[in-house]
């Protein structure tokens, strides 16, 4: 019987994350992050066998939006294929390529130049035209309804929520790519303006311009590039039905069952002891804390008591989004790409300030789709 190839993350990129980048087109961020991990790997674009661009053709403004991009990821002329989704998605077809036996590595981009559009306006036109879109609903407002539902149906306080936030843009300091590098209160969060109840302002992310790229390679070469590749040990993806009225918005229900997929493979059973780190794709505070209890880390309802043992901080049982998380750095359909990035990075020991010890099995989480409608999980190793 033939053996199945292992696949590694072998090099990740980032530039840092910013409101505004005047001085840089998108075009311009995307050849960056492409440049930035083929000079790092020391790969050239002739050993790249695939390359796989994931973004959102409502962000970029444009449909086929890869016959713009195509050239500044290195994609001329090669095997290149662009997925119209979150960039932690492209990461999953480029692992499939590699896996099928297409190619020894494989290059993933992804991007989003958020200072160019009103997420609020392009979010809406996600929604159903004739019933939900006309309501005026949009990313923040929907994301506040199951906070809100899951706030109810939990009891998770308002203090609870307002932890995570700290503890997120409290590990960004020590981030170079992280947009928010300042810190703020559990005070701070609970006084700023309501943007739509229950979420606050600082219960949400920044809208950022930035990009990321990751060298997947497989077990032929993957020692070759780097002495610490980080092995995909496990993957899941599911997706929920798309109209918000046919869920339960208390329980991200795609998201348990992604995870308990790249579980299976990864041969976890208990996550929270087996896990080192994870990075977690928090879109609101809340939804960090619906994470929580969707991956596994505790029981329904129970994820609040996490924050208030501080658990998940830097230095507790199991960190949650050392980088800062999305939180801190939202460079929308790159956020996702990113979350992968970093835990690849956690197992490579090349995090930088925000290094844990002992790292040999992380978790990286991103989500898609409003009300987090489809979710994926990877499971690292070394």
């Amino acid at each position: 019987m033939k053996k199945e190839r292992r696949i590694a993350i072998v090099g990740t990129s980032q530039i840092k994350a910013m409101g505004v980048t005047e001085d840089q087109t998108l075009t311009d961020i995307i050849f960056s992050v492409t440049r930035k991990v083929l000079d790092e790997t020391g790969i050239t674009l002739e050993e790249v066998d695939a390359i796989v661009m994931a973004s959102l053709d409502l962000m970029d403004g444009r449909s086929i939006s890869d016959m713009v991009t195509s050239g500044a990821s290195g994609g001329y002329r090669k095997n290149e294929i662009r997925v119209n989704e979150e960039g932690i998605y492209g990461a999953i077809l480029a692992y499939l390529e590699l896996l099928s036996g297409n190619g020894n590595i494989a290059l993933v981009v992804s991007w989003g130049k958020m200072s160019e559009i009103s997420v609020p306006i392009v979010t809406n036109l996600t929604f159903d035209p004739l019933f939900s879109r006309v309501l005026g609903l949009n990313e923040i407002s929907a994301h506040a309804i199951q906070a809100a539902r899951y706030q109810f149906r939990y009891g998770v306080s308002r203090e609870q929520a307002a932890k995570v936030v700290a503890k997120n843009r409290r590990n960004a300091v020590k981030n170079q790519f992280a947009h928010l590098q300042e810190a703020v209160t559990i005070s701070d969060v609970i006084n700023s303006s309501i943007m739509a109840w229950p979420l606050h302002a600082l219960d949400l992310p920044p809208y950022s311009d930035g990009g990321a790229a990751l060298i997947l390679a497989t077990d032929r070469v993957a020692t070759e590039i780097t002495e610490a590749p980080a092995w995909i040990q496990g993957v899941g993806w599911s997706s929920d039905t798309y109209y918000m009225g046919d869920r339960d918005l208390s329980d991200l229900t795609s998201l348990k069952n992604a995870a308990q997929k790249a579980y299976k493979l990864a041969g976890i059973t208990d996550p929270y002891d087996q896990l080192d780190v994870a990075e977690i794709h928090d879109v609101t505070s809340f939804h960090e804390l619906m994470a929580y209890e969707a991956l596994g880390f505790c029981s329904p309802g129970k994820a609040g008591e996490l924050v208030d043992q501080n658990e998940t901080d830097f230095r507790g049982r199991l960190p949650v989004n050392p980088s800062g998380g999305v939180l801190s750095s939202n460079p929308y359909a790159a956020s996702g790409l990113i979350r992968l990035a970093e835990a690849a990075l956690q197992i490579m020991g090349k995090a930088g300030q925000h290094q844990l010890a002992k790292v040999n099995i992380a978790l990286a989480h991103g989500k898609t789709g409003i009300c987090e409608q489809g979710n994926c999980v990877f499971i690292l190793g070394k």
